[in-house]
């Protein structure tokens, strides 16, 4: 009969028992067709001769699969041809598979959950109420359901679930393979010996004995036990379950069989469940690593020794280099140590990629203390470390090196900063990747004077950083031909600084400056804010970073502290900064780029003498060296040049957060200089009517705005989004409004706040919606503007007069004056006529008359005939819908004609800026205005900052001014996280329950906002023309006048 060769992936059915049944049917079949007889001139069968055509070698390729459909993978011969993941021989499984000789020797073990009983059996867990965690389908689950039948077994589908669960509380205690199970716990008991085999499918005998083969050639060669070595400590243990049947020559490999296919394919390929180290794993880039990795890359090599005649390379292990890091677990800096310890796992991470080479990083707690830190260096040297990263604490590092030194260690810190530190002789094979605190004194002396201070108080610990840094600090700032108020030092275990901060007060000192760490900075900044010293506070790297903020009882009391921090040479541009600034953890720490360079300088030190000569080396590494941090060199000293500092401030944002911002930077050469900006920055048009009849409130405006775009950009900063405002008169004009928009457009803005007057926003909305930018206004209330489909894209923190004209005749009515002496005088632009028409609907429905109405274009300036119309309609109140001039030339007239009645008035004269557009008295005139929605903490925050500004604290609809900016801000940087969505859209959606200066806004589908009601003020004017106007009184739709 033909044979033939079987396409890659197609295997015959191999079973020994189907084997022997065809072979039986072959045979019968032969002897009934001898009994028929037959043609004895019948040709002879054809059989076609086949030859073995091996691949140049055999590589081991590991194929990750889940652990329950692992053996029925196997099964179906496409996945993979043998298992190799740590899997227990049993007679369960042998009935599916083949297993090959032992290639390790284990047991069961079990570990517990933090506070779990403990036991000294395994079958103590058999107890109701206990929870024990398996993996699904493994010899643990086998085991506790057949010998645990009072606990409850939870399987989970991988092992990582095993051990997570006793940290989540899911689980009492994990079962599972003791060298597994020790890489995460204590082992309480081991139990059930075992031994692990390759599997390979059912009948696949050739590809069973060739690796039953190969595993005893690495064994009595003795690379087995280099293996071991590698992943194991101790004695081999590994059980010899050979027998008669185990094969102890190559078989020959035949047409078919899936050791020819292995061999013609070149590629081995084993089913693992890649997620069980120490046995198998994947690493960061997703190669197998692990024990079973190393045996199957041996059984691979062996298998091609025989059948290619390649060489058969000696397993190799990896040079094991210990790496000692000093941290600051405890102490008064412990709020950076988990940072210090993600970015020095990191680069170990990161050196073992090397091949060749495994580091190992052994952490130590030096505690920001001299003694314990020289405790640690002991620890570090009796584990064998080659070299010590650290410490953070100067006195640490001091400590430390006494040690380190005597036993030819050298060290690299990566904080430390002591000017003391730069003596080479008193701290040998010492080096540093942070400059001395010599320089940052000069930074720091700067920062303090370019912020106007002439009189600090200096307080500092007596350690060895804190001497160091107030000693550099005083002698620049006294060189500068300053004093300091007072210098105070104090121990670093001090906790209550009440004594210290009342002598500050007590010497009248306008300012402070920290030589502090964190722990003890942070209670000195909050006892200064429960004491009452709101001044200006300063201090150094000690007290930086956005951790620092952890050590606060209240993160807001840090709110304007000014810090100096070493700043990041040039030249850093690796990947671990990028990954590090997005960790949570990594990313709010300080010193994190140095702390990984200095593990990374000392790994590449000793990888050129596998550990030896170890100062000399890193000397060498040091020199241009291009690290996350900046490219560095190390001085003759072990120190380095430094490249300046940056100055950084913590900021407070209610309701925001609180941000931490490098803004300014300070070097030798430059001194004190704003950073450069390396993002982006948006422009937003504000249309503010700075020339025109509200020209008054103009300043008021852009006062606001700018503490908005302020607030806005303190936010940004760190996102590396910056927001500009660019400005533009509109003249409270249609025809300007459109000329600004225009040029705001060729600004290049992505949205636009403003007009205050309704005609102006008119008029640009109309230029500003054909280029698809949408508008927010903070004064704009006509209720045209209402119209979505006439003013697309426009949107209001302001009501629509439809209300206030409401508002205007509940108050005209609650006064009460006789039906028909009521007159109107008002603008005929599209404020005045709104207002105008909406007051009038109101107050006629009611069944009241006016003595008239009077409408006068918005540019008039001569007011005469109108106010002797109300004289000739015997009109003795008058409600005026104008701006401020205008409002003022009219109160002016009536003053000249002797009119004395009760004025009334809208928004638009409803400030103390009235009083600047007249000559004559504002007493007693009263006038409405959008109320605001209850104070809340924006509110309030709004309000001390608008108070320090005249132009702010005098105006009106600054609040709201100040609102319509943050939204667009918030809106423009919302949509670079959606740039399938327009601005306008992200704009409705974030203006959404915002917690404004103004009150809550939520914008309506049109644009509007519902408002708060209205306040009815009144105007007083004291004998030396001081003017107030303060809201009495209230008006809603619900509630009418209160």
């Amino acid at each position: 009969m033909l044979s033939k060769v079987l396409p890659e992936r197609e295997y015959p059915m191999n079973n020994k028992k189907i084997i022997a049944m065809m072979m039986t049917l072959s045979m019968l079949a032969a002897a009934f067709a001898g009994c028929l007889g037959g043609d004895d001139d019948d040709p002879e069968p054809v059989v076609e001769d086949w030859t073995l055509t091996p691949a140049a070698d055999v590589a081991a390729v590991f194929v990750t699969s889940d652990w329950d459909p692992i053996i029925p993978n196997l099964n179906a011969g496409e996945m993979c041809d043998a298992i190799l993941s740590a899997m227990t021989k049993t007679d369960e499984r042998e009935v599916v598979v083949d297993f090959t000789r032992g290639y390790y020797t284990s047991s069961q073990g079990v570990i517990g959950a933090t506070g779990s009983t403990a036991i000294t059996d395994a079958l103590d867990l058999n107890m109701a109420g206990t929870t024990v965690a398996v993996q699904s389908g493994t010899t643990s689950d086998l085991w506790a359901n057949d010998n645990l039948p009072d606990a409850t077994i939870v399987a989970y589908a991988d092992f990582p679930s095993v051990t997570a669960s006793i940290s989540n509380g899911e689980a009492d205690y994990a079962m599972g393979d003791s060298p597994v199970l020790a890489l995460s716990g204590d082992l309480m008991v081991t139990f059930s010996d075992e031994t692990f085999g390759i599997a390979v499918d059912d009948g696949d005998s050739e590809l069973l004995d060739a690796i039953n083969v190969a595993i005893t050639a690495m064994i009595d060669s003795g690379e087995y036990d280099l293996i071991f070595g590698a992943t194991f400590e101790g004695a081999v243990v590994l059980t010899d379950d050979t027998d008669a049947n185990t094969a102890t020559t190559y078989p020959m490999a035949t047409e078919g069989s899936r050791l020819t296919h292995v061999l013609e394919s070149g590629d081995l390929r084993f089913c693992s469940d890649t997620s069980y180290p120490p046995f198998e794993s994947l690493d960061a880039d997703g190669n197998a690593v692990g024990f079973d990795v190393d045996i199957g890359n041996a059984i691979a090599d062996e298998i091609a020794a025989h059948y290619m005649g390649n060489a058969n390379p000696t397993f190799v292990a990896d040079k094991v280099i210990k790496i000692g890091f000093l941290n600051d677990a405890t102490g008064p800096i412990s709020v950076y140590a988990d940072a210090f310890t993600y970015a020095a796992n990191a680069a170990g991470d990161m050196l073992s990629t090397n091949d060749g080479y495994t580091f190992e990083i052994v952490e130590a707690d030096s505690g920001c203390d001299g003694t314990a830190a020289g405790t640690a260096a002991q620890s570090l040297i009796d584990s064998g470390v080659v070299g010590v990263a650290g410490a953070a604490c100067s006195g640490a590092s001091m400590g430390a090196n006494a040690v380190l030194s005597a036993a030819g260690i050298p060290m690299v810190s990566y904080a430390s900063t002591s000017p003391a530190l730069s003596d080479a002789v008193a701290h040998p094979d010492f080096f540093r990747i942070v400059p001395s605190d010599a320089i940052q004194g000069d930074a720091m002396a700067d920062m303090v004077a370019a912020s106007g201070v002439t009189s600090p108080a200096l307080i500092h610990m007596t350690n060895a950083y804190g001497a160091g840094l107030a000693d550099s600090f005083e002698s620049y700032w006294t060189a500068m031909g300053n004093t300091l108020c007072t210098k105070l030092g104090y121990e670093e275990t001090a906790t209550d600084f009440s004594a210290a901060v009342q002598a500050v007060m007590d010497a009248g000192c306008d300012s402070a400056v920290l030589a502090s760490y964190s722990a003890d900075g942070a209670m000195i900044i909050e006892t200064m804010a429960v004491m009452g010293a709101t001044i200006p506070t300063f201090g150094a790297d000690g007290i930086a970073g956005e951790s620092a903020l952890n050590d606060y009882t209240n993160p807001a009391a840090a709110n304007g502290v000014q810090v100096t921090y070493p700043r990041a040479a040039s030249g850093g541009a690796g990947s671990f900064g990028t990954m590090c600034a997005a960790d949570a953890v990594c990313g709010s720490g300080i010193y994190t780029l140095e702390a990984y360079d200095a593990v990374m300088m000392i790994g590449h030190a000793a990888m050129m003498e596998d550990g030896a000569n170890m100062a000399s080396h890193i000397d060498m590494v040091g020199n241009d060296y291009a690290g996350e941090s900046g490219t560095l060199t190390f001085l003759d000293n072990g120190d380095v040049g430094g490249s300046g500092y940056d100055v950084c401030t913590f900021n407070h944002v209610p309701t925001y957060g609180d941000y931490y911002n490098c803004d300014m930077m300070w070097s030798a050469a430059g001194g004190l200089e704003a950073a450069p900006f390396m993002g982006a920055t948006v422009k937003i048009g504000f249309l503010n009517d700075a020339t025109g009849p509200i020209a008054v409130y103009a300043m008021g405006f852009v006062a606001a705005s700018q503490i908005a775009v302020g607030i806005a950009n303190t936010i940004g900063w760190n996102s590396m989004v910056q927001f500009e405002i660019v400005y533009a008169d509109s003249g409270c004009d249609g025809t300007m409004g459109a000329t600004a928009a225009q040029t705001l457009i060729d600004a290049g803005v992505v949205g636009v706040v403003g007009a205050a007057c309704s005609g102006a926003s008119m008029g640009a909305n109309a230029v500003l919606t054909a280029a698809g930018i949408p508008q927010i206004s903070y004064a704009s209330t006509s209720p045209a503007l209402s119209d979505a489909t006439a003013y697309p894209d426009f949107f209001r923190v302001v009501p629509s007069d439809a209300l206030q004209g409401q508002a205007l005749s509940a108050v005209v009515q609650a006064d009460m004056p006789a039906d028909g002496t009521v007159g109107l005088v008002h603008m005929t632009n599209a404020y005045g006529s709104g207002l105008a028409d909406s007051f009038t609907a109101d107050y006629e429905a009611a069944g009241y008359t006016l003595c008239t109405t009077i409408g006068y274009e918005e540019t008039t300036t001569d007011f005469t005939g109108a106010v002797q119309s109300m004289v000739d309609n015997g009109c003795t109140s008058a409600v005026l819908v104008s701006y401020a001039a205008d409002g003022g030339m009219i109160l002016d007239e009536m003053a000249a004609q002797n009119w004395n009645g009760q004025v009334y008035g809208g928004d638009g004269i409803a400030e103390e800026g009235l009083a600047a557009d007249t000559s004559s008295s504002v007493d007693g005139v009263i006038a409405t205005k959008p109320a605001a929605g209850s104070m809340g903490t924006v509110g309030y925050v709004f309000q001390g900052l608008c108070a320090q500004s005249a132009d702010c604290a005098g105006g009106i609809y600054t609040a709201e001014a100040f609102d319509s900016v943050v939204v667009m801000a918030l809106s423009a940087f919302a949509q670079m996280a959606s740039p399938g969505a327009t601005l306008s859209q992200v704009i409705m959606a974030t203006g959404q329950g915002v917690e404004g200066a103004s009150g809550m806004i939520s914008f309506l589908a049109n644009g509007d906002v519902p408002g708060a009601g209205y306040c009815v003020g009144d105007f007083t004017e004291d004998v030396d023309g001081n003017v107030a106007f303060t809201c009495n009184r209230s008006w809603d739709p619900a509630n009418g006048m209160s």
